[in-house]
């Protein structure tokens, strides 16, 4: 597990103890606040489109897989099953998502319809500028560290 900070004097958990974890800001708490900043900015750009940032992320995948199960957009995502479904319902049932009879009963396989298509390239447009706009007010080296961070926590799963 790590714990410390991206630098040449990296704190693991074999070292951990000597760090007073209550001293410090919560992670978590942190990240979540950050998360719900660029949420927030990705959502108003997406607005147009009538999307969230989540129901793009599923859009994306489907786009970029062509088709995929629940499981896998879940192992994807990184998303309970609960959160997922609140996401697909309206894609769903608004036309954007197509679903299948997958291997066995259980098993429904997901692709986009063409509105799903038209509608993720426009929101792509969109999303595109978002990203524009937050690695424009963040910087090239600091994205880059925040990627490296978020591949660490990822991990942690």
């Amino acid at each position: 597990m790590y714990y410390g900070a991206m630098s040449e004097n990296k704190t693991t958990a074999n070292n951990a103890t000597s760090i007073n974890f209550d001293q410090l800001p919560c992670l978590n708490l942190s990240l979540r606040k950050a998360t719900r900043v660029l949420n927030k900015i990705y959502d108003q750009y997406l607005e147009p489109c009538g999307l969230k940032t989540g129901q793009f992320s599923i859009l994306r995948v489907l786009h970029k897989t062509g088709e995929s199960t629940n499981k896998k957009l879940q192992s994807i995502l990184i998303l309970d099953q609960t959160t997922l479904t609140r996401n697909l319902k309206p894609l769903i049932r608004d036309g954007y998502i197509l679903i299948s009879p997958g291997a066995d009963r259980r098993q429904k396989n997901m692709r986009l319809s063409k509105l799903g298509e038209s509608t993720y390239q426009q929101a792509h447009e969109l999303w595109l500028q978002a990203q524009q706009q937050v690695y424009g007010q963040i910087g090239e080296r600091q994205s880059k560290q925040i990627l490296m961070l978020n591949d660490i926590l990822v991990k942690l799963q």
